[in-house]
Parts: C-alpha cells; structure tokens; sequence
C-alpha cells in the first residue's frame, strides 16, 4: 500500500518545497537574513530599543523563517549569532528535516526504495561531506608560540574525525570496560528497545506502508526512547541496580530508530535490571501484535562463545565507515553502503549514535595522555598516567577507583574571537584529586594557541615577469574589477535583488524596531514536527 497525497498533511509538501534548497540557494538565503538582521541591529543601536523588545523581533523573524533561536538568553548573544551568515547557514540546515520528513511520508524512504534515508538526503550528505573536504584541504593550523604550520588534513587523519581512528577508539574503550566487569564478577547483557508500531512508516519485511503509523519522525522517535530510557534508570538507581555501558543507535530501514545496549551488571541483578528496563518499554501499547516479543530482547553474554565486543563490533562499524561488515539484513546491502546511509541519517535528524553511560568521562583520559610522566607526584598518578600510555582502559578505570582519584578538566576564558564581547572557553588542562596526594594537583595539558588560516601555497617562478602579457595579477585574493559589460550576466542576482526590495519595503522602523509581516501560516519553528497522516 502506498501513501497518498490525501493522507499527507496539508501544509507540509508547501513546507517541504519551500524547504528543499541546493547548498548555493542556501547560503545566498542565509547571507541575506544574516544582513537584514544585522540592518535591524544598527537601528535598535542608535534608538536604544529594550531587549524584550529586540528579543521579541528576533523571535518572530525566528519563525518566519523556520528555525529555532539560539540557545543563549542574552539579546547581545541572539544579535550576535543571528548577525552571522554561518550560524543561519547552520540554522536553515535544520530544515531539511522537513524535507525528510515529507519524503518518509510519501513513501521515498524504506528498503524497497531507499533505505534509512532518502536518496536526496543522501545526496545532500556526500555533497556537504566534498565540499568541507575541499574546504579543509585549502587551511592550516598555525602555532602561534612556534610558527609551526600543519595542513588541516593532516590533523583530521590523525583525529578522532577519522572514522577508523573512531572506530578503534570505541573498541579499545569497550573492551576496557568489559575486562574490568570481568575483574569485578560482572555479567554483560545485550539489550535491544525498539518503538511502538505507531512510529513506524512501514513494514519490516514487506517496506508497505503502516496503517497504524501517526506521523513521528526519527527525531522524535529517538526522544521517546531516551525518556524509556531515563525512566528506567531512574527506577534502577532507586532498586540499588547498578548498570554500565554502551548504548548505539541504529535506524531500521524506515528511519524510525531502535537501541541496542551493552550493559554490565552484577550477577545477582542481570534478571532485575533486565526486567525494570523491559517494564518501561512495554509500558506503552503492550498488546499490540508482536508488542512482547520483539518490542525488547535481552541476550546474556556467555564469555565462553565470545566476547562482548563481538556482540557490538558489528553495529559500532556499522554506524561509522562499514569496515568488517560484509552485509546488512536491514538495508539488503553491502556493510559499506549501509554505513554511508545510517551516517547521513544520524546527520539529518541530528542523534548521537555513540553514548557510554555509567563510567567515568573519557576528556581526561585525552587530556592525561598529552602530560609527561616526568615530575608527576606519588604513586597514583604516574599509575594512572602509564594506564593512559598504554591505551589500556582497564588499567584506568582500576587505578582510579582502587586509589579513589577524581579527575577535572579546567578551563581558561578568552575573548571570542567570531562574536564580539563574548569570551568563550577551551580546555586548558586538568585537576587531579584524591590518592596519595596531598592536594588538588593542576595540570596544564595544552600550552600552544593554534589559528586557522587558508593554506599558503608555493607559486612557481613565472616564465614571463607579471604584465608582461598585459595582464597583471589582482593583490587582493579576489579580483575586485567588475566585468566591461556585466549587465544581464547575473539575471538570478537581478531577481533576488529585486525581491530584497520587495522585502525590505515591508520593514518599517519604529523605535528602533521592525514591524514585520506576519509568518506564512504553518511555517513556523516545529510546526511540521506535528505533521500526521490524516485518520
């Protein structure tokens, strides 16, 4: 059964449309609202307007245009953000989710047709992914204490930006975590939560569409899985269960998601955690079909058939770069290609694949790793540290809590260097607790302030000395010369100028504020969030 039109609520294709820009239409769009605030800004300047009211003005150009405000309370900090054309850039992005929405909607998104995510998004994703890689190859990073220039590819393929960095990282950290529950008599338990068959646009096997699906999107769907979630670890503490982990996020192949956990428990509490999480995810539509037995499953981990990282191996490559996995039962392809697709989909709808939980944070694992081991006080310390050199997570996590060290991260202030009167933080260093140590220990981890800057390229010796040919070399990076005859090069600018005009004669200054027109009905911030089929 396909979706029809009718079914489709009647404001999101509009929305949808209206929404669907190419990466060129989306930064001349961004461009122009970063201006017309920016105008606003010097009027509410020279008028001494109120923040409520400037705030006030802010929002509403916020839902016109369908995004969210930014996230900061003062009206300087909004002015700032919404003053910049990389920040609406980053804003109008969030749109596509609309986009994407329509397109599960109207059937374009399943196994049949494309999996996870639709091929536009898809699209959009490898082409935005190109284009930062073009744009990283042209900048370096410059030490500013040495002078020292590094290509900013290169520090990308030696980060955690690098997929099979990540991928190796995750792994490393999971199989800390598993030799220490091991030490300790812990058992592992690999928990799969999925939603309830209203979140869902299709069917698992058949990819036709759901009678009883009422619209959600991933986003949302994901938010309903994190509240079972912190219900029920809520629950488990108040029990005196004690849980810890790794949690991955994978969609099926209608984009609605599902969890799969990793948890360490006692022994004496597997069956307890394992029954209060499954309490919680069955507490909505428990008798619908197929409700008790796939809703949540739980598999015990027997050490002597294989380890808990091959229980996870799989879905940790999977969501990251596909290595090792030779194919995918969901998406009926190559490891790789699912891979590319759950990526873009956690990009679109902006969910976080990865999350540890119930283990100590791992900045100041890094940041302990940068410090040399010459100088640091007692015994605890350099234990820890030596853990840390070795990449053995085990070792880390036994030092701390056998010597009870708590561990820190500083920040220092700086003047923000993008919004003006703003400082912002970076981490500096670390603050150690605890052990042998008399007391609290600062560590500076980071000593160097690096800048970004366009790569300096060699130009070859000319053949000829410049202007010789008659043509001389611009001093600037851009050549500033207009063409002899560019009238009627630029018809698209034309139209767009055109249409600011248009747009600006509706803006009228009163008190150093703005009337502005009222918002096209149903294009306000979150109003295709509530987008459902019709009954």
């Amino acid at each position: 059964m396909q979706t029809t039109p009718q079914t489709i609520p009647a404001h999101l294709p509009r929305l949808a449309a209206r929404y669907d820009l190419s990466s060129e239409d989306l930064g001349d769009l961004a461009e122009r609202c970063a201006a017309r605030v920016q105008r606003l800004a010097d009027l509410w300047a020279h008028a001494d307007t109120p923040p409520s009211q400037v705030m006030r003005t802010l929002r509403r150009t916020a839902k016109r245009h369908g995004i969210y405000m930014p996230h900061k309370e003062g009206a300087a900090e909004c002015i700032n953000r919404m003053c910049d054309s990389a920040w609406w850039r980053r804003a109008l992005r969030k749109r596509f989710r609309a986009v994407e929405l329509h397109a599960i909607q109207t059937g374009a998104v399943h196994r049949r047709a494309s999996p996870y995510v639709s091929a536009k998004a898809l699209r959009r994703h490898e082409l935005n992914a190109s284009r930062l890689a073009a744009q990283m190859d042209g900048l370096e990073a410059i030490n500013q204490t040495t002078g020292e220039a590094v290509p900013m590819t290169e520090l990308i393929e030696a980060s955690l930006a690098n997929p099979a960095n990540r991928r190796a990282a995750l792994m490393a950290r999971i199989k800390g975590i598993e030799a220490s529950a091991l030490a300790k008599g812990h058992v592992g338990l690999f928990l799969t939560i999925t939603c309830p068959s209203r979140m869902h646009a299709r069917h698992a096997k058949s990819g036709a569409a759901n009678e009883a699906y009422d619209g959600t999107y991933p986003g949302k769907a994901h938010a309903y899985l994190g509240h079972v979630w912190g219900r029920a670890t809520r629950r488990a503490a108040h029990l005196g269960l004690i849980g810890y982990g790794l949690r991955v996020v994978e969609p099926h192949h209608d984009a609605c998601p599902h969890w799969h956990l990793l948890v360490f428990t006692p022994a004496d509490q597997a069956d307890a955690y394992a029954a209060n999480l499954r309490a919680y995810a069955l507490a909505d539509s428990p008798d619908e079909a197929g409700a008790q037995e796939r809703r949540f499953t739980v598999e015990r981990i027997d050490p002597a058939k294989g380890s808990a990282v091959g229980y996870v191996a799989k879905y940790v490559s999977k969501s990251i770069d596909g290595e090792g996995v030779e194919g995918d039962t969901e998406s009926d392809s190559d490891g790789r290609s699912a891979a590319r697709r759950q990526v873009a989909w956690a990009r679109t709808w902006g969910i976080r694949q990865f999350q540890f939980f119930g283990v100590p944070p791992i900045t100041p694992t890094r940041e302990l790793y940068r410090v040399s081991a010459k100088g640091l006080p007692g015994k605890a310390l350099p234990e820890l540290h030596q853990a840390c050199k070795a990449n053995d997570y085990a070792a880390w996590l036994a030092a701390v809590e056998a010597h009870g060290l708590r561990l820190g991260v500083d920040y220092t202030e700086r003047d923000s260097t993008r919004y003006r009167g703003e400082v912002t933080k970076a981490i500096s260093g670390l603050t150690v607790e605890g052990g042998d140590l008399a007391q609290p220990l600062s560590l500076t981890t980071r000593c160097d302030t690096w800048r970004i800057e366009p790569r300096s390229k060699v130009q070859p010796p000319p053949s000829e000395p410049a202007g010789a040919a008659g043509v001389f070399s611009p001093w600037t990076r851009f050549n500033n010369s207009a063409p002899i005859d560019a009238k009627g090069l630029f018809p698209r600018n034309a139209r767009r100028a055109k249409s600011e005009e248009g747009e600006e004669r509706n803006e009228t200054a009163v008190r150093g504020s703005v009337l502005h027109r009222a918002p096209l009905p149903g294009a306000g911030r979150g109003d295709w969030e509530s987008a459902r089929p019709a009954a």
